[in-house]
């Protein structure tokens, strides 16, 4: 009788256990935000469009004067608000991106460049939750940098 009581307080102990942490789960995960980013070169150069950007060329096309766009990185971060997430960039550039805060279904991101450790750019967007924004950014090689960036809570 005394084991069938030490498992009824085991399974007992653990459910408590198992409710107490899961809200605390749930909170955690409304807490990061989901952050994809491309990087990608843009440039009068050329006629030649990655494959993998010909869902957002349209829109490209519609802000900037490219003709030709080469996907050079496509990163995917789970922030935590005022955690910083960065990218590596050609000639020794660093993308910094900081959720920083969420109000009225929009994502404030605090949004830097650096080059060698020194700003050279710095911005604060707002981006509506689940959608996207390009921001231009140096040039490099025959173009420049472009940042297609989507934002997304959970």
């Amino acid at each position: 009788m005394s084991s069938f009581i030490r498992l009824i307080q085991f399974a007992a102990i653990a459910a408590g256990v198992i409710w107490f942490c899961c809200p605390a789960q749930t909170v955690f995960a409304r807490n990061q935000v989901i952050t994809h980013v491309q990087v990608i070169q843009a440039s009068t150069q050329s006629r030649s469009i990655d494959p993998a950007l010909r869902r957002i060329v349209p829109e490209l096309e519609k802000v900037f004067r490219y003709t030709g766009y080469t996907l050079l990185q496509d990163k995917t971060l789970s922030l935590a608000f005022q955690q910083p997430g960065r990218i590596d960039l050609p000639d020794r550039r660093t993308l910094v991106l900081t959720p920083t805060n969420s109000q009225g279904g929009r994502i404030q991101y605090d949004i830097r460049i650096l080059n060698r450790n020194e700003a050279v750019f710095q911005t604060r967007v707002l981006l509506k939750n689940n959608r996207s924004m390009t921001i231009g950014g140096p040039r490099f090689g025959h173009g420049v940098l472009l940042f297609h960036i989507t934002g997304s809570l959970p």
